[in-house]
């Protein structure tokens, strides 16, 4: 069936429809290519309703080339806005000015220096220098402990399996806790300007660089809506828009979705080579895509079993890092019968970004303050959506400031235990009927989280 040009969101009616949403393989390339289509750039770079040339400024971009090259033909207002912390990107702006965008803006989100967002900004900017300098030494503590752990166990793991398959089993779950760690640790890592760590995320068989824009630019930038690529690539296994017509076999996934998440990392990583290796929407087979191949590779020629056999083990061990990961990035905050979706009736057709994010979040309050469960378990989310670029070890530093930015703004920031999320996951998964977000006007507003919990 043709695109239909004239389709629209139904939370935004005024706003196109990304119309490839549903096509597969739901490349990352594919969603570009539609913002390329929708977003009224022309072949440049947008930032609100202006355009820009960024071309000479790629391969000096401090945060890596990819950022800018990938997003030619496309509105980068929201990773603008959210990516540059320090003012010095807007200085640079006029040096690249083209001209004034000849199209409104496909998307809802407003930027006000006044706003919600913008004015929390610049508070979190200037309290960048009361975070202790060594905070980040943390994060690549972490990081680093979890990868010479996953070095020795993996090959550990193969060798226990000639011994006793008792131990052997428990410490293959052990070994799939790790990889899943490891990879949530290092998706702290592709959110910021390159660095050696980003390439961990490809030792679970995903693409740091293909994440970089379904999570980063995509989920993060556009979360619950109909530009969210992470929600269109569950469907239609998990279905956690709230159609109308959805059907009683998809609000059974919320009782089967064990079974698709324990599928979802080996999946996402066949995928990936796949569409490279053929071409398919768009995707190109990238070097760092190899680096998939490492960890079994090592556990062959450490661990002491037949070739066979430790691909069997590393499968294994893939799906279990798929359920671990996956349960704890689905429970993180967005996927809540409490939240906003694609479908729901929004506050208002123009709304703050950060309002926004605040209305499809959920924080967990059983990760609040612990470093390790928060850079392990995708913990303290709305700050992290709030400010992507930001180290998870910098954020617990932040909550007071976001707190009292909310008491102003009569502002919600919702909470729940993990277990909580699980429960609100499912309710999600079985919900039909839109929630109505308009009475959320900013003077009926209500900050309940308590300040000593952080």
């Amino acid at each position: 069936m043709a695109p239909d040009p004239d389709r629209r969101q139904v939370s935004f009616p005024k706003l196109k429809y990304p119309n490839n949403r549903i096509d597969e393989p739901r490349t990352p390339q594919m969603w570009l290519h539609e913002k390329q289509l929708q977003d009224g750039a022309e072949g440049l770079w947008r930032i609100h309703d202006d355009l820009y040339n960024f071309t000479d400024f790629i391969k000096s971009h401090p945060g890596g080339s990819q950022w800018i090259e990938c997003t030619k033909g496309t509105d980068i207002t929201e990773q603008f806005e959210t990516h540059h912390l320090k003012g010095i990107a807007e200085t640079l702006l006029p040096n690249y000015f083209v001209r004034k965008a000849k199209l409104p803006r496909n998307q809802p989100f407003t930027f006000k220096e006044h706003g919600f967002y913008k004015s929390l900004k610049v508070k979190i900017c200037g309290m960048m220098s009361e975070i202790p300098s060594d905070a980040r030494r943390k994060s690549d503590f972490v990081t680093d402990a979890l990868l010479v752990t996953l070095l020795i166990s993996s090959p550990l793991c193969c060798w226990v399996w000639t011994k006793n398959f008792v131990f052997a089993g428990a410490l293959t779950i052990f070994n799939g806790f790790i990889l899943s760690s490891l990879t949530t640790c290092a998706h702290n890592y592709f959110h910021r300007a390159d660095n050696w760590r980003m390439y961990l995320f490809n030792l679970s068989g995903m693409s740091y660089s293909q994440w970089r824009i379904s999570h980063s630019m995509s989920h993060h930038m556009h979360t619950n809506t109909a530009q969210d690529m992470e929600i269109a690539m569950l469907e239609p296994f998990l279905q956690y828009i709230p159609y109308s017509d959805k059907p009683i076999w998809a609000q059974m996934a919320a009782f089967y979705w064990p079974v698709i998440f324990t599928f979802s990392v080996i999946t996402v990583a066949l995928k990936d080579h796949i569409a490279g290796i053929f071409n398919l929407g768009g995707a190109k087979y990238q070097w760092q895509l190899v680096l998939t191949f490492v960890l079994p590779l090592w556990m062959w020629l450490l661990g002491g079993l037949s070739l066979p056999w430790t691909i069997a083990l590393w499968i294994v061990t893939l799906l279990i890092t798929g359920l671990v990961f996956t349960t704890y990035g689905l429970t993180a905050g967005h996927h809540s019968h409490r939240n906003f979706f694609e479908g729901d009736i929004p506050r208002e057709q123009d709304l703050d970004w950060g309002l926004h994010q605040l209305d499809t979040i959920v924080e967990r309050i059983d990760y609040a303050g612990n470093h390790f469960k928060s850079i392990t378990r995708f913990g303290d989310h709305a700050l992290h959506h709030l400010f992507p670029t930001l180290d998870h070890a910098e954020l617990k530093y932040l909550y007071p400031t976001l707190l009292e930015h909310c008491e102003k703004f009569e502002a919600e920031l919702k909470m729940n235990t993990f277990y909580e999320a699980l429960i609100s996951q499912s309710k999600q998964l079985i919900r039909k009927r839109p929630n109505d977000f308009r009475n959320k006007k900013s003077n009926e507003y209500h900050c309940v989280v308590n300040n000593n919990k952080r």
